[in-house]
């Protein structure tokens, strides 16, 4: 023992007649304040309010809560096997003839982004096609006559800004929550506003493009058979 202490002694009068000055300390790193980031869409749909904020019309069909509630377990933890066993074997992927389980599992493995935007579909309402067919998320099914789906957005905020230019700090002429716009042309890849107007005309102006959704984006289609309920459409476009 006393071998060993006076080897330790040594060694820190060494280290300690290093240089002149005193030994150099290891640099303090300031623990980083955490990154505020916005709500997901899921997390904003939880406490929307307005004219088109997501409804339920589906929780009364016959198994169709359960079906959902395996199908939010498979998407929260990305398991393709558990999300596949719940999808038809010729579920429709695109407007152009392509779809099936292997091609979906393509899909899901080359843009993992995927599984938010089923997520978010889901947490968007459901609307109800009688009592075997049913639409995610609600808006989809339900647009007012006379709107262009392909021009509408909801506005996914409870009180988003519409603000007189496109900035930040632009003059607000008031707030936009849950409800449908209309846009003059498709946003341009980046921007962080769009011009945009209510349907009645009333209100126009720049909305952050971060609260807007194309009502052609991402959803999720499914039907009841003889096999359950299953996905039969995860689709956007028009």
């Amino acid at each position: 023992m006393k071998l060993q202490i006076a080897g330790l002694c040594s060694l820190a009068l060494l280290v300690s007649a290093c240089g002149d000055g005193p030994a150099d300390e290891a640099p303090v790193t300031e623990p980083t304040a955490p990154v505020s980031e916005a709500p997901s869409l899921s997390e904003a749909a939880a406490s929307a309010e307005g004219p088109f904020a997501p409804k339920d019309d589906c929780g009364d069909l016959y198994a169709f809560d359960s079906f959902r509630g395996q199908l939010r377990r498979a998407i929260t933890f990305q398991n393709a096997d558990s999300l596949t066993a719940l999808v038809d074997p010729n579920v429709k992927l695109d407007f152009g003839g392509n779809g099936g389980i292997d091609e979906l599992k393509s899909q899901l493995a080359d843009d993992p982004e995927l599984w938010s935007e089923m997520s978010d579909a889901i947490a968007l309402g459901c609307s109800a096609d009688g009592d075997t067919a049913v639409t995610m998320p609600w808006v989809f099914a339900n647009l007012p006559e006379g709107a262009e789906a392909t021009s509408t957005y909801l506005v996914t905020a409870n009180d988003a800004p519409v603000r007189a230019e496109a900035a930040e700090t632009a003059e607000s002429n008031g707030t936009i929550g849950w409800d449908l716009v209309t846009v003059s042309e498709a946003p341009a890849e980046g921007a962080e506003f769009v011009e945009v107007s209510t349907l009645d005309g009333k209100t126009s102006g720049y909305v952050a493009a971060e609260s807007l959704r194309p009502v052609t984006d991402y959803r999720i289609l499914a039907n009841r058979g003889d096999d359950g309920w299953k996905v039969t459409a995860f689709v956007a476009g028009d």
